[in-house]
């Protein structure tokens, strides 16, 4: 087949996979938490189908940024049936109290990313200036 005809065709099923990822309601955009277990926060993002390639985090120092892809069905495959979102993503989450600025730890286990940082305690920095 034509070389200009392949990448017309090409550019036709990136369009449809775009519409298709619009009817849907949009794009893929992870779920999260942040809990405290005292000395840290630790934020929880779910983000199955992600590889861990494919996700990098921004801390600074206000709030973290995670961005990433979940890619769609192997090209080889086609969809019958979708519901599942796809996509890039990226999602700025503040922080709910100070942390200490790049002290995320972060791990993947079974889709769902955890990332511990560890906080700022004010009562301390306040107590040791004004020994000062």
């Amino acid at each position: 087949m034509d070389k200009p005809v392949l990448a017309r065709l090409q550019k036709v099923m990136q369009l449809r996979e775009e519409v298709e990822t619009l009817s849907f309601g949009g794009p893929f955009v992870p779920e999260a938490d942040w809990t405290d277990s005292g000395t840290h926060l630790t934020l929880f993002a779910d983000v199955p189908g992600c590889s861990p390639e494919s996700l990098t985090l921004e801390d600074d120092g206000e709030a973290v940024t995670l961005s990433g892809e979940r890619g769609a069905l192997p090209e080889a495959q086609t969809a019958l049936h979708r519901e599942r979102r796809t996509g890039r993503f990226s999602r700025r989450l503040s922080f709910p109290e100070a942390v200490v600025a790049q002290s995320g730890e972060a791990s993947l286990v079974a889709g769902v990313l955890s990332v511990r940082f560890e906080k700022v305690n004010k009562t301390i920095e306040a107590q040791s200036q004004e020994l000062s």
